[in-house]
């Protein structure tokens, strides 16, 4: 029998599980049943665990904490994550720190807990197998042989269509001819990061189990002994299906077996420990056909920099760019000159739409990070090499995080040489900021004509007073998002604006984030 250990804090739900007879007729024992995360880790201390079951809202130490100590000392143990909360967020955290299977609890009964615990079951039992005899058979070893790899080498930079290659491919007892194939590669995100930390053994064997596990996964969508393709592992964390598509006649089909691949895999990645990225290649025919389709794949994956998808598949139109747009080499021709005259809210705003200029452009992610690295140099700031940028939304969050460690001091974005009618408006907008004022206000505390003093303001400021007052408006709600627990309404009240929708819309083309996700973001660092 498996042993079972059963964490959640409401004793209720534990004794409910605890009677059901799925347990016994898959095959497991309920071996412990706690309160918390903390109570769990004394009991795998103690004793051998197969599977954990745990809720993810509990109190001293949640799942999701309790997931993340588990997989840094066992990466075998089977784990089903359980909430009340039908919430994506809850899911994606929890499944990506290594959750292998996800349940509601007012789904659980038990004609549905039976077969989640017959595949858990299946699982376990193929982990154990690999572990104690092996992986087993030519198509399932990785690492220790390398003639695959030198063969994709080789055909990658030098097409298929080469007679050595071939001749190479033939002695070697590769039997596919990716004459028409397609290309799924799978990255590893931050592969450098993981090499360093695992040994060499422990590195080699996750990514064999992790192969093993994507070969396995093809094979069951195709209902066939071995699905027509190979897997390779090219190193620094990269894994490529390469899918022999020569059989088919169709366009459709070969476009739809594509899909397929790459969705199956999709489905392994995301219950792994790690982060993987996948990008998928167009169907390519001909002698050079596995050549480009990698190539593409890599293109493919280049635009995850800017889109939140799964599986990011390759478009020809939209290529990325190798070149930085314009309005991002002006702002680093710029940048003294700019924070000088015009203080860091406008200088913040001219970097946001840099960012936007490279969203538009879709400008290569490694071009935007060299770009902020010049930019962290130029403001005398230490490089994020601590933070690896992996994404756009990254960028804006580190580029917010820059502004906050400026200095925040009123008189800072007013510079030294302007009139005195100027310098009290800007005060004035300084001090009534949450208060329903304008030009016309900031004219009359300052003596003079609404019509004058918005000339005068540009000229001098190099903005106009109501950009002026807007960015303090910003700036305010930033504060208040991040040192307050105030709801988003009740700071975008305090912060000037009387209508909360308008608020969160200015918020987010300010700032690049909703003031949700600039909280969100802003409490982790």
């Amino acid at each position: 029998m498996l042993k079972t250990l059963l964490v959640d804090d409401d004793y209720l739900v534990r004794s409910y599980l605890k009677i059901l007879p799925a347990w016994t007729a898959a095959g497991f024992e309920i071996a412990a049943d706690v309160r918390d995360g903390e109570e769990a880790l004394k009991v795998l201390e103690e004793q051998q665990i197969d599977l954990i079951v745990t809720d993810i809202t509990m109190p001293l130490m949640d799942g999701i904490e309790l997931i993340r100590k588990v997989r840094r000392r066992d990466k075998n143990t089977y784990i089903i994550a359980l909430s009340c909360h039908d919430d994506f967020e809850y899911v994606k955290e929890a499944m990506k720190l290594g959750a292998d299977e996800y349940v509601l609890k007012n789904t659980l009964e038990d004609d549905t807990l039976r077969p989640i615990l017959l595949q858990a079951k299946e699982k376990i039992h193929c982990q154990q197998t690999e572990i104690t005899e092996g992986s087993g058979g030519k198509r399932l070893e990785l690492l220790s042989d390398d003639s695959e790899f030198l063969f994709f080498n080789k055909a990658l930079s030098e097409g298929t269509g080469d007679k050595e290659t071939e001749e190479m491919r033939q002695n070697m007892g590769i039997p596919f001819s990716f004459y028409n194939c397609a290309v799924v590669s799978i990255v590893m995100e931050g592969a450098g990061e993981h090499e360093e930390q695992w040994f060499d053994l422990d590195m080699e064997q996750y990514f064999r189990k992790f192969r093993n596990r994507l070969y396995e996964a093809l094979k069951k969508f195709r209902g066939t002994a071995e699905f027509t393709g190979e897997i390779v592992y090219l190193g620094m964390g990269t894994f490529c299906c390469f899918l022999d598509l020569s059989e088919e006649c169709k366009s459709s089909v070969m476009r739809q077996r594509l899909i397929q691949t790459a969705t199956s895999c999709f489905r392994i990645c995301r219950n792994e420990p790690y982060s993987f990225r996948l990008g998928a290649s167009d169907v390519c025919m001909g002698a050079k056909s596995l050549r480009q389709a990698y190539q593409q794949s890599r293109e493919a994956l280049k635009a995850g920099f800017y889109e939140e998808k799964q599986i990011l598949y390759y478009d020809g139109e939209r290529e990325v760019s190798r070149e930085l747009p314009e309005k991002a080499r002006k702002l680093l021709r710029q940048t003294e000159s700019l924070m000088y005259k015009r203080g860091k809210e406008a200088f913040l705003s001219a970097c946001l739409d840099a960012c936007k200029a490279f969203e538009e452009e879709r400008t290569a992610g490694k071009l935007v990070v060299q770009w902020l690295q010049t930019l962290e140099e130029l403001l005398g700031k230490d490089k994020h090499d601590h933070h690896p940028v992996r994404n756009i939304q990254q960028v804006y969050e580190i580029l917010n995080r820059l502004m906050e460690e400026e200095k925040d001091d009123s008189k800072a974005a007013i510079p030294e040489h302007v009139s005195e009618a100027v310098r009290v408006a800007a005060e004035f907008a300084w001090k009534h900021y949450h208060e329903h004022i304008g030009l016309s206000e900031a004219a009359e505390a300052a003596g003079v004509n609404a019509s004058y003093l918005s000339y005068l303001f540009s000229q001098e400021m190099g903005v106009g007073f109501s950009a002026f007052l807007l960015n303090q408006r910003i700036s305010q709600a930033r504060k208040l998002l991040v040192k307050t627990s105030l709801s988003v309404k009740e700071i975008a009240s305090k912060s000037g604006f009387n209508d909360y929708q308008y608020f969160s819309k200015i918020f987010k083309k300010q700032v690049g984030l909703s003031p949700v996700r600039y909280r969100q973001t802003s409490s982790k660092n």
